[in-house]
């Protein structure tokens, strides 16, 4: 038998992994604003948008110079040289807003992948999360949340973009008339007044809006994802009747917003209407009065109308900064959540470190409760029965290290668990849960990294390649979760992906639930024809027949409980488990035949033979590994 490599040396007991770096909210805004280099070239963004606003305030200044300068004297040469000054202003205004909005992208981009990056490092963090997201609040943090706290930097150019516009056409309000200038800032900042009062119940109406037609959608990919389901069960008309009343619902809120949003924009004409009438008057009067010169008046209409819209975005300033906090909150709280599995701990009291043995056990696990431990020499197939089919789930999960280990309950080639750390553990047990997840693509995708080739006897082994001749080659499509397959097709993706990750050891749990017993026979003979070292965790007598050794987790006694696979209930020692009519439930198990493989129950299984390598010892069922 070849000896594997002996894992790497983790890093020394007392130096624990560095956990993830704690986040603020000011951290967060930071890592957006300046990290990487960013901060430099958000300030140019920013000064190249001040630059584009002051642009824009001063067109309709120099429109009432060249009024007053050039076209009230009748002065050719002047107007030439307004005109060329005013072309000037107009290509200044149009590139730097070209320029500020292309680097401006850049600045966001980068930050809204910085954001992403450490949000989803967290959440697959190998020592995953006291208190995990939902699949649903996790997709939001990582989409809407990094979204909303990255678009921090475009708030910052244009809040300073969006002061240095109303800077400017103040001041050249208040030079041309105070009482003028006054009266216009006051009105507008009046009419920003109304506006937000009467915008508040927008806020409400809308949140109605989006809210009914979450739920819509929510009933109709329920719809559409069971629809097996509601045809097996007859059910097309509740649900329909179910979609017809949640979609009613939000038709209702759509209508309601809808019709708030014009009411709102009617408003907002009048008023404005109103305001630029006042406006357009009381600057007639001055003018005929001669307190102010045609030129003038045309820049103070000009400048009311581009007042107005700038002090419109101040309005939004505060709310606009509280979404994003919020935001920032959420994702803090998630980068902070304490771990799951805790740092490797302290030095252990002087006694030398746990040093890689190519000639122990693949896997030696110590199930809590537990005296005896579960053993797993190098290319045995070993199943495991759990005490509760419920405790199954708990039994991958230790032994992939999902949850917190005590120091010595899992070794590895005789290195522990915890000393090794999560992520390598992971890397030399495939151990995936029982409920895997069958991703869009093809079957290929699914299987193997690309670039890589399934394995022709693993495809064998767990009847994937009948699946594969199927749908058409491994290069057809799976469907959305792997809709294209039926249950027990998708059972057999998954146990071949473990198969294929190159681990060490691998762990199925119950991976033929949803399998037939004709197909499930052939399967428990093509994974005992495999060299690969497996531990099986399963009730199913069909696959515990296959195995080298079988354990059974009692819950009464604290001790594991060693079973002969040819002691398996319904099957005769030395055959195959069969699901034959004759075999009546509760039939008394056969004799244990004396192998080196098995031990009776009760017993502790013979030393030598159990430390034996699996291609020496003698097979339960006569068939070579």
């Amino acid at each position: 038998m070849s000896t594997t490599t002996p894992p790497a040396r983790p890093p020394a007991a007392g130096h624990p992994a560095k956990g993830p770096e704690p986040a603020s909210v000011q951290a967060l805004f930071r890592t957006a604003l300046v990290r990487d280099g960013r901060g430099l070239r958000l300030g140019l963004t920013a000064a190249a948008f001040m630059v584009h606003q002051l642009c824009e305030a001063l067109v309709p200044i120099l429109i009432g110079v060249v009024i007053d300068r050039a076209l009230a004297p009748s002065d050719g040469p002047a107007l030439l040289g307004w005109l060329t000054v005013l072309a000037g202003v107009f290509t200044l205004l149009s590139l730097s807003y070209q320029r500020a909005s292309a680097a401006m992208v850049t600045v966001y981009g980068y930050g809204e992948q910085a954001l992403r990056l450490r949000t989803m490092a967290r959440l697959l963090d190998p020592r995953s999360l006291r208190r995990p997201p939902g699949a649903g609040e996790a997709l939001s943090l990582v989409s809407s949340d990094t979204y909303r706290v990255a678009g921090v930097s475009w708030s910052v150019v244009q809040q300073a973009s969006t002061v240095t516009a109303i800077l400017t056409a103040s001041a050249v309000l208040l030079l041309i008339s105070l009482p003028l200038g006054a009266g216009v800032i006051a009105g507008t900042v009046l009419v920003l007044l109304v506006m937000r009062r009467i915008s508040m119940p927008l806020e409400a109406r809308g949140l109605a809006e989006q809210s009914s037609a979450a739920r819509a959608g929510d009933v109709a990919t329920d719809m559409i994802t069971g629809l097996r389901v509601v045809t097996g069960m007859n059910a097309h008309a509740e649900a329909a009747r179910r979609y017809r009343v949640a979609s009613q619902a939000s038709r209702r809120g759509a209508v309601a917003a809808a019709r708030s949003v014009l009411t709102y924009s009617c408003v907002s004409l009048l008023l404005s209407g109103l305001f630029l009438a006042a406006l357009a008057t009381a600057s007639g009067y001055l003018a005929l009065d001669g307190s102010i010169t045609i030129g003038q008046l045309v820049t103070v209409l000009g400048l009311a109308q581009y007042l107005q819209g700038s002090l419109a975005h101040v309005g939004t300033f505060a709310s606009n900064w509280i979404h994003k906090r919020a935001s920032a909150r959420r994702l803090s709280d998630l980068i902070n959540e304490p771990p799951l599995i805790g740092a490797v701990p302290g030095p252990r009291d002087g006694r030398p470190e746990e040093s890689a043995d190519a000639i122990a056990p693949a896997l030696l696990w110590h199930p809590p409760g537990h005296d005896e431990p579960v053993r797993l020499e190098r290319g045995e197939l070993v199943g495991v029965v759990p005490a509760r089919p419920s405790s199954a789930r708990d039994i991958g999960d230790r032994l992939g290290y999902r949850v917190p280990l005590a120091r010595g309950e899992l070794l590895v080639s005789g290195v522990d668990a915890v000393e090794l750390g999560p992520e390598r553990v992971r890397e030399l047990i495939a151990a995936p849960p029982h409920h895997g997840a069958v991703f869009s693509g093809t079957l290929r995708s699914n299987l193997v990294s690309p670039g890589g080739a399934p394995d022709p006897a693993v495809l064998r082994a767990t009847m994937l390649d009948d699946v594969i001749e199927d749908i058409g080659g491994d290069g057809s499509d799976v469907g959305e979760r792997g809709r294209k397959l039926s249950g027990g097709q998708r059972q057999r993706l998954l146990m071949a992906r473990a198969l294929h990750t190159g681990a060490e050891v691998v762990v199925l749990d119950e991976p033929t639930t949803a399998v037939d017993p004709a197909t499930e026979q052939r399967i428990a003979e093509g994974l005992r024809a495999l060299p690969t070292t497996t531990l099986l965790v399963t009730t199913s007598g069909i696959l515990l027949s296959a195995c080298d050794r079988v354990v059974g987790l009692s819950a009464e006694a604290d001790t594991a409980v060693h079973v002969d696979p040819d002691a398996v209930p319904g099957r005769a020692p030395g055959t195959a488990l069969s699901s034959t009519p004759g075999t009546a439930p509760g039939t008394a198990p056969a004799a244990a035949p004396d192998t080196a493989s098995g031990a009776a129950s009760g017993n502790a299984p013979d030393a030598a033979s159990d430390t034996a390598p699996a291609a020496d010892r003698p097979e339960p069922n006569g068939v070579p590994r």
